[in-house]
């Protein structure tokens, strides 16, 4: 555990309606099986509870894929500009980026802006999924997240307790996450919380929409 911060816990659960998450990073790695995903979600967490990590660091989770292979990496902070300075340390890029590529090649993970959270019920999510969707430009991912965020719940199949809408920095592509209290189903596959760790949010910040951000209480 990393206790060179006394503001970082262990928290396997991502919470998605944080207020003064300001970038959301995303990505889906692909293993080979169930040990191999353990094993890089716990080499991957190992590692980040070993290094340093700024004020602007929120989270950072992995979640396990219901299909045995696929891992969610999720991530928040406070801005954009913060995590690049972070990612263009030499020594972060020496000591947990090389720890985290030994464990699996991969490209670096999707930038998203939040730009809206909808907490359609009561209740405490465990259970994910994770969609992606194409867009023209920001606005446009906007307008979808808007579209998106008035549906009405669908028949059959548990509804989610919470949803948070993501549009890529470029502004090509709109990320939903969403958070059920049962197991959603479905073709592809859905993620549990493995590991995570979380910086504690200061009084005041918890439960609500991103700062500056629509939201929305108990829409169906």
């Amino acid at each position: 555990m990393n206790l060179t911060d006394t503001g970082l816990r262990p928290d396997a659960r991502p919470d998605l309606t944080r207020p003064d998450a300001g970038l959301v990073l995303a990505s889906l790695w692909h293993t080979e099986g169930p040990e191999r995903q353990r094993r890089v979600m716990s080499g991957v967490m190992d590692a980040w509870e070993k290094t340093r990590l700024p004020p602007a660091y929120l989270a950072r989770h992995c979640l396990e894929g219901s299909d045995g292979r696929t891992v969610l990496n999720f991530a928040q902070w406070t801005s954009p500009a913060a995590h690049r300075a972070f990612a263009a340390d030499p020594g972060n890029q020496q000591t947990l980026g090389l720890a985290v590529q030994a464990l699996y090649s991969a490209d670096p993970p999707g930038r998203y802006v939040p730009c809206r959270v909808v907490r359609r019920r009561a209740g405490s999510a465990g259970f994910f999924t994770v969609r992606w969707y194409d867009t023209e430009d920001a606005g446009a991912g906007r307008s979808l997240a808007d579209e998106l965020a008035a549906r009405p719940a669908t028949a059959g199949g548990p509804a989610p307790v919470v949803e948070q809408f993501s549009v890529a920095e470029d502004g090509r592509r709109l990320l939903v996450l969403a958070g059920f209290t049962a197991e959603p189903g479905g073709t592809g596959p859905w993620f549990r919380p493995f590991r995570g760790l979380v910086r504690v949010a200061a009084r005041g910040a918890r439960g609500g929409s991103p700062a500056g951000l629509p939201g929305q209480e108990g829409r169906a």
